[in-house]
């Protein structure tokens, strides 16, 4: 199926759904869905909510406040803040093998508290197509909650996500793929305000010399090896001795001995 026909598909899945709320994280998919619902539905029909918490940095936390004013929107349409507090669930702290799972859990049960106050009967997500091929815990939260994921349900997958942004001129269209900060913290080991705020702080120090959307994740208890995670096109940059070496010489000033790179790439 073309593009233009998803767009329309989509157009008209979200005209059948009425009111909507949309599980709003900042990213290019979830910006996608509250568009086009804003679009087909209005202004009144479309409630945005934005989960608030110590899993994401400061700079995405602007970024979600600031969405209707960055796409040309007035007072009629405000990102609502619900407060999480993620490290108060025991389940979530202790970091096992379904953590994404009972985290969406939560957080959606609580956007259904706020938008049922608010009249609101269905919550949309911005999964795509191609994130049910892979392996995510947290599809089965939603699949229990009944949310509703229109952009899979039209077809749109991550490179038409991505064009379809862009036809539609959002802001980041072509930004690298975001996840909360406690992915960079392998299962088993203990989720902590202070391991949060010190990759925070090493990643956006990574992205000073050049490398936006990188990765740091911790690789042991003791927090001396790291690995970093670059884009494919940063490779080069990274061959530069000089750049190399100033990244390296950042993070040992932050306590880390040994500094891992990721060949995958992002």
């Amino acid at each position: 199926m073309e593009l233009n026909d998803k767009a329309k598909q989509l157009q008209s899945i979200l005209r059948g759904y009425g009111r909507v709320a949309v599980a709003f994280s900042g990213g290019i998919d979830s910006s996608l869905v509250v568009k086009c619902a804003l679009d087909a539905l209005g202004p009144d029909n479309v409630l945005m909510l934005f989960g608030e918490s110590e899993l994401l940095k400061a700079s995405e936390v602007k970024r979600a406040l600031q969405w209707p004013a960055a796409h040309g929107y007035g007072q009629d349409v405000l990102v609502e803040r619900v407060a999480l507090h993620p490290l108060g669930w025991k389940e979530f702290v202790a970091n096992p093998e379904d953590r994404c799972y009972s985290c969406k859990s939560r957080i959606y049960s609580l956007f259904r508290e706020r938008m049922e106050q608010r009249g609101f009967s269905l919550l949309l997500d911005g999964t795509n197509a191609d994130d049910l091929q892979s392996s995510r815990p947290g599809l089965r939260a939603l699949h229990e909650l009944g949310v509703q994921t229109p952009l899979a349900a039209a077809g749109l997958g991550k490179a038409d996500v991505r064009s379809l942004s862009r036809q539609m001129g959002l802001v980041g269209w072509d930004a690298p793929s975001a996840s909360c900060l406690a992915t960079r913290i392998p299962t088993g080991m203990k989720i902590t305000d202070e391991r949060l705020r010190r990759i925070e702080l090493w990643e956006n120090g990574v992205e000073h010399f050049g490398f936006s959307g990188c990765r740091v994740r911790l690789e042991d208890e003791s927090e001396s090896t790291v690995s970093v995670a670059i884009r494919t096109a940063d490779f080069e940059t990274m061959l530069n001795p000089a750049i190399r070496l100033a990244l390296l010489r950042f993070l040992q000033k932050s306590g880390v001995v040994k500094v891992l790179l990721d060949l995958e790439g992002r």
